[in-house]
C-alpha cells in the first residue's frame, strides 16, 4: 500500500483551530470542576465544622481554571509547530499527529 501521509498536517496548516479545540476540550471541564463542583464539595466539608468558604475562593478557582486552560492552549500551539511535528515524527512516532 502507498503511504498517504501528508507532508503538512492540518494541525500545522491551521494551528489556531487546534488551539480553539483544546480551549473547548480543556476549558469546559476545568471551569465546571474548579468553578462549580469544587467549591460545593469544599463547602460541604466546611459545613460539617460550621465554617464558610473564604472571600474570593471562587474567584481564585476561576483563575486556576483559566490558567489550566491557557497552559493547555499554549502546549497545543507549540505542538502544532512544524518543528514539533517533525520532532514527534522522528523521535515520538506514537505522538505524531499523522500517526496511522
Amino acid at each position: 500500500m502507498a503511504d498517504h501521509r501528508a507532508e503538512t498536517t492540518t494541525q500545522a496548516q491551521y494551528p489556531w483551530r487546534a488551539v480553539i479545540r483544546t480551549i473547548v476540550q480543556v476549558g469546559i471541564p476545568a471551569f465546571l470542576a474548579f468553578a462549580l463542583l469544587l467549591p460545593e464539595i469544599v463547602q460541604a466539608f466546611l459545613d460539617q465544622f460550621g465554617e464558610q468558604l473564604p472571600e474570593g475562593f471562587r474567584l481564585w478557582l476561576l483563575g486556576v481554571a483559566a490558567l489550566v486552560t491557557g497552559v493547555a492552549a499554549v502546549i497545543t500551539r507549540i505542538m502544532a509547530l512544524p518543528r514539533a511535528i517533525d520532532f514527534a515524527r522522528r523521535y515520538l512516532p506514537w505522538l505524531a499527529p499523522d500517526k496511522q
